[in-house]
């Protein structure tokens, strides 16, 4: 299969424990930056990481990099990128833009100027033109512009990845579930969990650190019961790649779920978030 550099963009300071966990889950030539760590691998590693990853929140394909000195700059660059390969022209997109300069001073104009590029150019190759979808569109692309230079990538992941689809409930002030997860790895909670330990939270809030706990010690994917990854109806998607890698990861919970698994509880002075843990 095709090798591609990635980038799996994290809350700064995971940095290192994500560059750990990519590491044993068979990405190459990886490299930390600051918020993200760049590797390498096929499409597998990546469907991978997005399964299976308990730090990232985004998993982003780079097509094109390009200096941008005006508009003008930052619309011919996107079109130049073949479109074609990646959305339908009967598709919908949604274009995520981060950063600003002496050029690009606004964001949504930012956004707005890859949307157009990327309309145009299937338009003038199809004859049809892609609509935009502020939900769950067909494919979503990821723009981070820097030192007047702009990276072009498609997100893979949809949205963020801390997004698990377990949590239906929350408190006043939940935390993300993969800063839970990084806190639990840097306290040895899989060690810990393997040994027969126990896991006791006395402000266990909506219960955010007891659920990956559990998904820790009973090798759960944090992925598995999200609803949708980014990469599905993007056109170089391989779902049979993607079926094996869900088969594999059910069989692994259906095992982790058999074994006897470590106590985890939980406390909180307040009895809805109680509730609200209970549900999630």
């Amino acid at each position: 299969m095709t090798e591609y550099q990635f980038f799996a963009t994290c809350p700064k300071s995971l940095e290192g424990l994500l560059f750990n966990e990519i590491t044993q889950l068979g990405a190459t030539d990886v490299r930390e930056t600051v918020a993200g760590v760049y590797f390498s691998g096929n499409l597998e590693t990546a469907y991978r990481i997005c399964l299976w990853s308990r730090l990232a929140n985004k998993i982003l394909l780079p097509l094109a990099s390009f200096d941008v000195n005006s508009q003008e700059d930052l619309y011919n660059g996107t079109r130049d990128i073949a479109w074609e390969e990646h959305l339908r022209p009967t598709g919908s997109l949604l274009v995520d833009f981060v950063g600003t300069s002496d050029a690009i001073r606004n964001t949504q104009f930012g956004a707005v100027k890859i949307k157009d590029a990327i309309v145009d150019c299937l338009r003038d190759a199809t004859g049809e033109r892609p609509s935009v979808a502020k939900q769950d569109p067909d494919l979503r692309v990821n723009a981070r512009l820097s030192k007047d230079k702009v990276v072009i990538s498609i997100d893979l992941s949809g949205d963020s990845l801390h997004r698990r689809g377990y949590r239906l409930k929350q408190g006043h002030a939940p935390m993300k579930e993969n800063l839970a997860a990084a806190i639990l790895l840097r306290a040895g909670w899989p060690q810990i969990a393997a040994e027969g330990g126990a896991l006791l939270d006395p402000m266990c809030g909506s219960g955010t650190i007891l659920i990956e706990a559990a998904l820790i010690a009973a090798d759960i994917a944090p992925g598995l019961s999200r609803v949708n990854f980014g990469f599905e109806r993007w056109l170089k998607h391989s779902p049979q790649i993607w079926q094996t890698l869900r088969n594999e990861a059910n069989e692994r919970r259906r095992i982790g779920l058999e074994k006897e698994l470590p106590e985890i509880r939980g406390y909180d002075a307040d009895v809805k978030v109680i509730r609200a843990a209970e549900e999630n």
